[in-house]
């Protein structure tokens, strides 16, 4: 018998942090905020889910915060 699991939908928050981080990765490429928001909802999704099917708990992810400022937001405005 299979029992369901609970779904969390990744916040706001999680997904602007993966996004950002695929921003970086990306080479800070212009124009592409809506593909990383994309993919980071995806990412952060597949993540939970996988997380909830083996049993075992999502821990948060720690990245330097040395890019971050205000003379270098986190997306281009």
């Amino acid at each position: 018998m299979k029992t369901k699991t609970a779904h969390h939908e990744p916040t706001e928050a999680e997904i602007q942090h993966v996004a950002y981080h695929l921003w970086i990765e990306s080479g800070r490429a212009h124009g592409r905020d809506l593909d990383h928001w994309l993919t980071a909802r995806e990412l952060l999704r597949h993540k939970t889910a996988r997380s909830a099917s083996s049993g075992t708990s999502l821990r948060p992810v720690r990245f330097p915060s040395h890019n971050l400022g205000p003379t270098n937001p986190p997306f281009p405005t």
